[in-house]
């Protein structure tokens, strides 16, 4: 494992630790989350211009469609699916995580790893600016699925709106992805900013941690057993997206396989679980936070992929 494995894993643990047992001097970055997370998005977006998104789309078209329907449409199905049988007070959890957008963290992986950045970048940018349309398709389609059959729909919360929800999310995606095209027209302030990618991702890290953690602290200190409930859940949930992703990566080379693997696994948690907060329940928003436990766990997992041989074609 290397020093900016190390660097990153303990910071975020770090924070974490914090948010929970310092809840008095977190106290003040509880707002930060939403900001860091655009902080996030815009760096993630600006490491690829529109004409190389373009371009990366035409050459890996077939797999960056695959990448996405998959993500965005399978994958939190057959996660609902399994959560329905398994842990039913957390299958909304699993749903809206398993929609979740390719994280911005999977870039660093990336990086760190050796896979094929290119994709993950592209799937991270699709997925995103995807994200608005298909998580309230997929929330309204699967409850009217559920109702028809006579499984009792999703149980959303009585003042749940699609609508809202699509604005919160096109504001918190569209606006760092516009700033971060304009941003690309300064080729000296773009480089100069991706040359401080991994401090500032790791700092943005941290003050979202603080702020995500020491909102729950009170919840966290006098039910341990939700957060345990809910950390079991997103282990769970892990563990499913990364065995799902096995099977559609046969035949492809090692850096194409590596990428797709991590797509899977990293995905932007913060950004459901901000979601989760502002219009579901203290189930799904710990089971999103909660997922930053195995987030973490998964780059020992990828640095083992890295290093075994590919399969055969």
């Amino acid at each position: 494992m290397q020093l900016r494995d190390l660097i990153m894993v303990f910071a975020s643990f770090a924070s974490m630790a914090a948010g929970v047992f310092l809840p008095a001097l977190a106290g003040p970055l509880e707002a930060m989350p939403r900001l860091m997370l655009i902080v996030m998005l815009y760096l993630s977006f600006l490491a690829v211009g529109a004409g190389a998104l373009w371009g990366e789309l035409r050459v890996m078209s077939g797999v960056v469609c695959r990448l996405t329907l998959l993500r965005l449409i399978v994958l939190p199905v057959l996660a609902f699916a399994v959560f329905r049988l398994i842990m039913p007070k957390f299958s909304l959890g699993a749903l809206l995580l398993g929609a979740a957008p390719v994280g911005v963290m999977a870039a660093v992986f990336s990086l760190m790893l050796g896979a094929n950045t290119a994709l993950i970048l592209v799937g991270n940018i699709v997925t995103s600016l995807l994200l608005p349309l298909s998580l309230p398709l997929l929330l309204s389609c699967t409850d009217g699925a559920l109702r028809a059959v006579g499984a009792g729909g999703l149980d959303l919360p009585e003042n749940f709106s699609l609508g809202g929800m699509t604005i919160s999310l096109c504001i918190t995606i569209l606006l760092p992805f516009a700033a971060a095209m304009l941003t690309r027209g300064l080729p000296r302030l773009t480089a100069g900013i991706l040359r401080r990618q991994f401090p500032l991702l790791t700092t943005a890290i941290v003050i979202s941690n603080l702020g995500i953690f020491s909102n729950y602290a009170g919840v966290l200190r006098q039910s341990p057993s939700l957060i345990l409930h809910a950390l079991l859940a997103a282990c769970l949930l892990c563990v499913v997206m990364t065995i799902a992703a096995l099977p559609a990566t046969r035949g492809m080379s090692r850096q194409v396989r590596l990428a797709f693997l991590i797509s899977f696994g990293v995905i932007n948690n913060i950004l459901l679980m901000i979601v989760s907060n502002e219009f579901f329940t203290v189930n799904e928003a710990l089971m999103g936070a909660a997922y930053l436990a195995p987030l973490y766990i998964l780059l020992f997992y990828y640095r083992y992929c890295s290093r075994s041989p590919a399969p055969a074609r």
